[in-house]
């Protein structure tokens, strides 16, 4: 299996549960890995034939800044299903940091696994 990875993407997004989480945008980093086919993309050298990094890196930076939530749950999950969907890979990984969101912690966020997992 092949991974393609997108690590330290940072969004902004009103999400939080207070108050002011809801008025004022927050950086948020995601790492997404993604399993997909290499082969026909590297005997090819074309683009048309790879997954396009670039342009999930923008539809999730989109996403994350034109709607609200309350949980980082939700965006996270959100975000999963929608990169399955558009991008039709059959598996990806995020890990969402919301950052110094409980004091006296470096990193809060929450990491999870959709769709199948290829083997080999």
């Amino acid at each position: 299996m092949d991974i393609i990875f997108i690590h330290g993407l940072k969004c902004q997004c009103l999400i939080g549960v207070w108050a002011w989480e809801k008025k004022v945008a927050q950086t948020l980093v995601l790492d997404i890995d993604i399993a997909a086919d290499i082969a026909a993309a590297a005997a090819s050298d074309d683009l048309k034939d790879a997954i396009d990094y670039q342009a999930i890196s923008t539809r999730v930076m989109d996403y994350a800044k034109e709607n609200q939530f309350d949980l980082i749950e939700t965006l996270v999950a959100r975000l999963a299903d929608l990169i399955l969907a558009e991008f039709g890979v059959p598996w990806v990984r995020i890990r969402l940091d919301k950052g110094q969101a409980v004091k006296g912690v470096k990193h809060v966020g929450v990491q999870i696994e959709r769709g199948q997992r290829p083997t080999g």
